[in-house]
This record gives structure tokens, sequence and C-alpha cells, in this order.
């Protein structure tokens, strides 16, 4: 049962507490009581996103908790605000205890540098679990440099296999995505399957058609958007890439294809040429060309924005070759640099830029009215927790078929449900579940659904540098009593897939290492664990750390 108690916390309003549930003498019957016992195993807590993302994650963090605690330990459920989230766990190495999310199914993370390095390498900047194994770290930064596509394949089912020996942290699901929209206002309103409807692609949003004299996109979604500066949002990137071009884009299949740049290629291992397309204007009119590209590397490079460290940790800087051409040097040779690092690199104009403040990164561009790039979207208005309007760029070689793109933050799912039906919104692409999206679309004739496989993944993380996770039996105890299915199936109402041993997800085809043994879910196989590493159980059932 959940006792639900106040939770003292300032990360978030409390939900809940876990207390030590019915199961716990029977534990510590089974493994005996021993009088030397260690401290008892701290309340822990957990957590998760809240309701701002949708209802999916309190029903997963309470599906796996109630498994858990079976174990002999007491857990308190504790909501995050989606942006709170990422700044304070995600990025900033704040993790108390455990965390229940996603990450999601973003285009460059079909290459695998996201999953075996970014997320699990020491001190990298998306590493919240701070998980750190020197010899796991140092393989897993060769494998950015190893060119032959069959080596590095080798080496990333070899980081896998090490990953899992360790157990740092776990995926859960992998994630179901759904796209619901108005069918009797819009069409071309295509798939992008196997990632999400992410706004870094040209699918559905800039391919979609007007049916009406409605000629602006209205998604309803919530708010995710810290600033409008580029070089510090990192819960919005895609968003704000609508406005500052970048000079590649991944395609719904994968494939890393020329944006912003008409080609590239490799002069040596540490040396990519870059042409930019001719037609090109910024938004209040002036040309594009290699000099603001050079300008935007370097200045990055000057600036040092702790936001995009893991993608321009590897640049040696950029150098012009004429007015459309230019180079970047890398430090190292990088097989992931046309994935991770060309889509995600974008365009700053020159003229403006170089009038940013010292601290260019805590620049506020929308009050300077400085939100100028290149993209098929202009900005034109934000109102915090309420509405973001991005006009279209006819001039774009890539401009959509309408006017604008308006995103209602809306922030619950109540909310964009009720926005889909009475005519507010036109797409819904998170927060609302996915079920209920299927269930809309089925009892109205003017909305349809389309069912979006991803890549995307639900994580446990553990704080690696806390007892008892930094105890890797306590951290497989814990693997071997998470309930996957239990997730899949109350969680996410059957929308998502169990997600396999590893990190990397069997979505992303050969770079998954589908070798790797499952580990079943067994509560008693878990306690077994424990004690075998010292653990006890006291009368009450409470789980104690091994005895000093």
């Amino acid at each position: 049962m959940f006792d639900l108690k106040k939770w003292p916390s300032s990360v978030g309003r409390s939900v809940g507490r876990v207390a030590s549930l019915s199961g716990l003498l029977v534990a510590g019957a089974a493994y005996g009581q021993d009088a030397d016992l260690g401290e008892p195993v701290p309340d822990l807590s957990v957590v998760y996103y809240a309701a701002d993302m949708g209802p999916e994650f309190e029903q997963s963090a309470r599906a796996l908790a109630d498994e858990w605690t079976k174990l002999g330990i007491s857990l308190q459920l504790v909501p995050v605000q989606f942006s709170t989230f990422v700044s304070q766990y995600i990025v900033g190495g704040q993790l108390e205890d455990i965390g229940v999310f996603t990450v999601g199914a973003d285009p460059d993370r079909v290459d695998p540098a996201y999953w075996v390095y970014d997320i699990a390498a020491c001190g990298q900047r998306r590493n919240g679990s701070k998980f750190c194994n020197e010899e796991y770290t140092e393989f897993a930064i060769s494998q950015r440099s190893m060119i032959d596509r069959d080596e590095r394949i080798e080496a990333v089912h070899e980081l896998q296999e090490m990953f899992v020996e360790e157990m740092p942290f776990w995926p859960v699901i992998n994630r179901t995505y759904g796209i619901l929209y108005n069918s009797d206002k819009w069409e071309n309103v295509t798939s992008p399957e196997p990632v999400a409807a992410h706004e870094a692609l040209v699918n559905p949003w800039l391919a979609a058609r007007p049916l009406t004299d409605d000629r602006w996109l209205d998604w309803a979604y919530f708010e995710d958007v810290s600033t409008y500066n580029p070089l510090a949002e990192e819960g919005a990137v895609g968003w704000l890439r609508y406005i500052f071009d970048t000079f590649a884009k991944n395609n719904s299949s994968g494939e890393t294809v020329p944006w912003a740049a008409e080609s590239w290629e490799w002069v040596d291992d540490t040396t990519v040429r870059i042409k930019l397309r001719e037609d090109m204007s910024f938004h209040d009119g002036e040309k594009v060309n290699a000099d603001d590209a050079v300008f935007t590397i370097n200045s990055l490079l000057q600036w040092k924005p702790a936001a995009m460290s893991s993608r321009i940790g590897n640049l040696e800087g950029a150098e012009k070759v004429d007015d459309y051409t230019f180079d970047i040097n890398l430090k190292d040779a990088d097989a992931a640099f046309e994935v991770t690092v060309l889509t995600y690199l974008f365009i700053l104009p020159e003229h403006v830029w170089q009038n940013a403040p010292e601290n260019a990164v805590e620049w506020d561009i929308v009050a300077a009215d400085a939100v100028v790039g290149s993209g098929p979207f202009k900005f034109k208005t934000w109102r915090v927790n309420e509405i973001h309007e991005l006009e279209t760029n006819t001039d774009h070689f890539n401009a959509p078929e309408y006017d604008g793109l308006r995103r209602l933050a809306l922030g619950q799912a109540d909310a964009i449900r009720a926005a889909m039906l009475d005519g507010t919104g036109d797409i819904a692409t998170t927060v609302l579940p996915v079920a209920t999206m299927d269930d809309l679309a089925r009892q109205n004739d003017f909305l349809n659904f389309m069912e979006v496989p991803s890549h995307s993944t639900m994580f446990t993380w553990l704080n690696n540098e806390k007892a008892p996770f930094s105890d890797v039996a306590f951290r497989r105890a814990l693997r071997t009593a998470t309930n996957k299915q239990r997730v899949v199936i109350e969680g996410w109402q059957g929308f998502g897939t169990v997600a396999s041993e590893g990190p990397v997800p069997s979505a992303l085809g050969v770079w998954h290492n589908s070798d790797i043994e499952q580990i079943e879910f067994d509560v008693d196989a878990a306690r077994a664990i424990l004690a075998d590493a010292g653990y006890g159980w006291d009368s009450s059932g409470r789980l104690h750390m091994p005895p000093n």
C-alpha cells in the first residue's frame, strides 16, 4: 500500500511516500536475523518527471517503487517539473538517490556516442548518475575516433558488456510516441519513425499543409523553453533550431543530410570542408556567408557554453576558404561528427553577435531584439507559460506551406486533450498519453492518430557516488527487482516495449549488442543477491547495510 505523506523537499511537490510494505517480514525470516546488522538503508527518494510531461511518469515510478520496496527499503516519490529536472539532475549533477525519466528520441541519437559516452563516461555533463569507470571512459573516448565502422561497432558492443557488468543504471522501456492531429485542417502530417516528432526534423512540421484559411499550425504542448539564447538552452534545443539553421539534419531514416551546408567533405581525419548554400539570408535580410559560420564556431570556443560542451569539446577552430566555404578543424578524429555535431551546430549572424556582452551565454536576446537566425521560422512572440509564435520565413530554402507555428504552453494532459477537442490545438505529440491519443482519434472523425515507435528510453538512474548505490551488488539487486513489463502496462498502457540490457537501444540496429544476457525480473533473486553481499533484514523486514 502507499502511505501518502508530505515529503519536505525543495525539488518538487510530494506525491507520496512508499513505506516498507508487506512481504518484508518474509524477507527477514528467509535470510535470518543478525545481531551484527549494519545501519539501516536510509529512506531513499525517487525523482521523476511531473505532470507537465504527462501522467505516465508517476504511474511508472509507482510501479517500480512498489517492487523495490519488497527488498525492505523505504522510498519517497518526488515529481519534478521537466526543465528543473534537466537543469538539476540530467546536467546539474544533483541527483540524490534514484531518478526515473525518459531521454527523447532526438535525431542525432541514432549514433551510439550519446548512449555509451555522453551519459556514461566520467565527468560528462549529461552523466547525471555520476558513474565513473576510468577504463570504460578511456574506451568510450577511443571509439569515437574509430573511422572504420566495423571496428567501431565491435568497440561499442564491448562497451555495452562493460556497462552491464557495472550496472550503474539501466533502461526500463523504449517509448512509443504518438502524433494526434486535426485531419480536417491539416494534411501531409507524416510520421518521422523511428525518431520522435522532434523539431529538428522536416517531418511532420515543415511538411504539413493547411486545408483551411487558418494557416497557423497550433501545437498543443507544454513550456520547456528557458531562453531563446541558443548558447544556453538545453530543454528545447530543436525549437531554437527552427530559428537558427544547422549545417545538416538527420532525416527519419537516421541519415545525415545537407541543410545549411550544401555539401561537406573530409580533407583528412581531422579537417572537414563545408560548402554553404549561397541562397540563404538572415531574418533581417543580411546574407549568410562563411564569415558568419567561422565567427560562430570560433566564438563558441571562446565563450565555452556549458550547454554545448559535449558537442564542441573536440573542435579546434574554423578557417575561411572562400565566401561560402570554410574548414572545421578537429583535435581528434571523430566518427560521430556528422551525426552529432553538424546537425547540432548553428549559424549566428556575425553583425548581431559581435555586439554580444562579454558573458554571451547570459545574453537575453529577446529583450535585446536580437533573435535573428536564418531558419525556416522567425521569432515573433513569447509569453512565458502561455504561448510561443514563430512566423514562417518565406525566403527559406525549405519554408513550410503555412504562415507560422504556434506553440501553446498548456502544461497538463487534460488541457491538451481539451484543446484538441475544441479545435484550439491542431497537433499534439507528447504529454497527452499515447493511449489517450488513440482513443480520441477513434472517437472523433476529425482527429487522426499515428503511432511512432522510437529509440527514446526510460531509464532508472542511481547516484553512483553514494551508498548504497556505490555498491554494485545493491545496484544489481535493484535491477533484478525492476519489473519492466509492469511499467509498459501500468505506466504506458502498452505503448512501449521492454528495453533490452545495456545503454544502447535495440532500435539502433547493429550498434545494439543483442548477445548480452537479459536479466529476468525476480524479487526473490534480488533478495538473495543482497544476502550474499552481506545485507540483512531486521525483525520488521527493514533492509540493513552489511556490518562494518
